[in-house]
This record gives structure tokens, sequence and C-alpha cells, in this order.
């Protein structure tokens, strides 16, 4: 099978079940999103910073993470719109080792729609997950930073392949404009860096 047959393929799957999670939610059942993951780890409540050598065990809960990064980053989107802020809450209230903070998703809030009315700078979401992904394992002083560039680069090298590229104007021309799967599918690939930087998840 070709490499676009199974883009196409794997877009058809998350659009389905873009939909069903869309009318559970609508239905009043998105409480089905904040099932814990057995294994998974308690929600870190200080902000620890991740280096290489750090694990969490979620014995074999990783594509239910996953899937539900995704599910949230759609949903987030589609009901609230921004979505840099919609990213970082998808991933803050899918990962338990991803620590709740609000200062994040504030300052995130001005990050949707390229940040600029021409759209030539970054997309949201991919700002929003670089900006998780920096409060993981960046620094608080100006100390190594090369974990968290070499899992933003993972992050831009999957905008590349589906997109063509992380300016928001590129984003959304190859998706029309459906920011709601461009903030699940951004959300579902840090997860999947994540997990595998992270956990025990292969």
């Amino acid at each position: 099978m070709e490499r676009t047959d199974e883009v196409h393929i794997e877009k058809k799957i998350f659009k389905f079940r873009r939909k069903f999670i869309y009318t559970a939610a609508v239905a009043g059942l998105s409480g089905l999103f904040m099932k814990e993951v057995e294994g998974a780890s308690k929600k870190m409540k200080k902000n620890k910073i991740l280096d290489r050598n750090d694990r969490f065990d979620i014995g074999g809960g990783g594509e239910e993470i996953i899937n539900k990064s995704y599910d949230l980053g759609y949903m987030y989107e589609k009901n609230h719109g921004g979505c840099a802020r919609c990213s970082v809450g998808a991933l803050q209230d899918s990962i338990d080792f991803i620590p709740e903070n609000k200062s994040i998703l504030r300052g995130a809030s001005c990050l949707d729609g390229g940040a600029t009315p021409t759209k030539k700078a970054n997309c949201g979401a991919f700002t929003g997950c670089g900006m998780v992904i920096g409060e993981l394992c960046g620094t608080d002083t100006y100390g190594d930073t090369s974990l968290s560039h070499e899992l933003i680069l993972k992050l831009h090298t999957k905008f590349e392949q589906e997109h063509g590229g992380v300016l928001c104007s590129e984003v959304r021309e190859s998706m029309d404009a459906d920011c709601p799967e461009v903030v699940g599918l951004a959300v579902k690939w840090t997860a999947e860096i994540l997990l595998k930087q992270f956990t025990n998840y292969t």
C-alpha cells in the first residue's frame, strides 16, 4: 500500500472518530474522556522538569491516551476555538504527567490563527504543543535545551509531512481550514512523541 493510500485511510478513521466523539459530547457523554487510564501515574502537582532518564509506567494504556488526546483536541477546538490554547488544554487533560498549569493555557490564548492577521506565523496548534513540550523538559534558567528541541523537531517533521510546513496559512490550506482536525492531529502527534520519550509506550 502506498503512503498516500495510508494517509487517506488514516484521515477517514480520524474523521469517523471525531464525528462520534462530537455527537457524544453534544449528548452530554463527554465524561467518557475523563476515564482514568489503568496503570497511568497520578497527575503531577509540581512542575518537575523532565530529563532523558524520566519514565512513567502507563501499562498498556498508550493507544487509549493518544486517542483521547486527539478526541479532546478536536472537541475543544470545535466547541471553544483557539487552536493554541485548545492544544495545551487537550494535552494537559489527556496525559497525567503533564501538570495542570492554567498559566500556560492563558499564555497560549493569543497565539491562535498564526497570532497575526496575515496568518504568516506558526500554526497555533504547533505553537501550543511546543509550549507544552518546553514546559515539560525545558529549563528554568539558561541550561541545556537539547531534549526540548529534539521533541519539537519531531513534531515539526510531522507537520511538514502532513501540511507542507508549520505556517498557519500552509496548514489551513492543506486542511481546508478544518481547524478542529488540525488541533486533533497536532495533539495526537505530540502525545505519541511524549509517550515514546517519557513512558514505556513503544
